[in-house]
């Protein structure tokens, strides 16, 4: 079931985040890379402007490549606006988009191929908020001030988007993964250097220690992707001990979605596909005969056909630390003066 891709991204994994150094033979194109960034750092981010000082935009992005959690993060900090009164508003590049078209603003009716796993994804858990995904943030973060009323804009990554102005920085990284093994693409798996850090706002670490930074995901429940029912936590639990169940998702740390269903008491056969792939479903069908499929929210929006009645979404939440929920009071706040 594994495909080449599959492969490839496994290799270059153990590389950055184990043992398995292949990737120091690129050790010579280091300076270049180092210096590309240097520039961009150096003589973009100075000239970006804030477009509307009215409106704060909030990049929520990182300094490793793949999964950190930095899309959870994302949807818990609309929903907090949301519950404060606030019109939210989201910018994306929309990874993996086949869309001809240069912007588009994502309703829930979009599928993945057409605007991104990630955006779609964020629309359908957060129906009330505005996203727009482009290939220059700068032009989507223009396009949603021109087009709709926002009070705050979120920027799904871009930290090294360093031409769109923003008020603050939430940089997110995971706790067992850190920096890996420090060394900046196509070495390591860091996009900045290390001391990128000191100068973000905020630092969220998945799975972290101290509750100050440490955000941690939750499972708030199951939901029946073909018929929309829903199973609390313990319910689905119940219901499928004995049964044959996968549990099956093309996420960038397929590991620790494993391990949480695993630290409820769930017995399941795991199916792990490329960061942003599509599940093989009919191959998982053929290959199992399971009785329940549990999926993530991202697999989800991506399923090209109708899920079978025992495909069920794992509806997690990621939990944020409430200084950050402060902080971002006090910066709407200033703005509200």
């Amino acid at each position: 079931m594994s495909t080449v891709r599959d492969h490839v991204e496994r290799w270059v994994n153990a590389s950055w985040y184990g043992s398995f150094r292949w990737t120091l033979i690129f050790l010579p194109v280091l300076p270049i890379v180092w210096s590309v960034v240097w520039v961009k750092r150096r003589v973009t981010a100075p000239k970006a402007q804030p477009i509307d000082a009215r409106v704060p935009v909030i990049v929520v992005g990182g300094i490793t490549a793949g999964g950190t959690g930095k899309t959870p993060c994302l949807i818990a900090l609309s929903q907090a606006l949301i519950k404060r009164g606030y019109n939210v508003g989201v910018v994306s590049r929309g990874y993996g988009r086949k869309s001809p078209q240069t912007t588009i603003f994502v309703e829930v009716e979009h599928n993945a191929d057409d605007v991104g796993d990630e955006p779609l994804l964020i629309k359908r858990t957060v129906p009330g908020i505005h996203v727009l995904v482009a290939q220059s943030r700068q032009e989507a973060v223009l396009r949603l001030l021109e087009s709709r009323k926002v009070d705050v804009i979120l920027s799904d990554d871009g930290l090294q988007h360093y031409s769109l102005y923003r008020d603050l920085e939430i940089l997110v990284m995971d706790a067992s993964r850190a920096l890996g093994n420090g060394f900046l693409i196509p070495v390591g798996p860091l996009r900045e250097p290390r001391s990128r850090l000191a100068s973000v706002d905020c630092v969220l670490i998945r799975n972290g220690e101290h509750p100050a930074t440490s955000f941690a995901y939750v499972i708030r429940g199951f939901r029946n992707e073909a018929t929309g029912e829903r199973l609390s936590l313990d319910a689905g639990l119940a219901a499928w001990q004995g049964a044959q169940v996968v549990a099956a998702t093309g996420l960038g740390q397929p590991e620790q979605y494993f391990q949480m269903l695993r630290r409820k008491g769930l017995t399941f056969e795991s199916v792990a596909v490329a960061d942003h792939a599509v599940l093989p479903m009919e191959e998982i069908a053929a290959s199992y005969g399971p009785d329940v499929v549990l999926i993530t929210g991202k697999d989800a929006v991506k399923l090209k056909v109708p899920a079978c009645d025992n495909v069920w979404v794992v509806e997690i939440e990621a939990l944020l630390p409430s200084h950050l929920v402060d902080q971002l009071d006090k910066l709407m706040g200033q703005r509200d003066e």
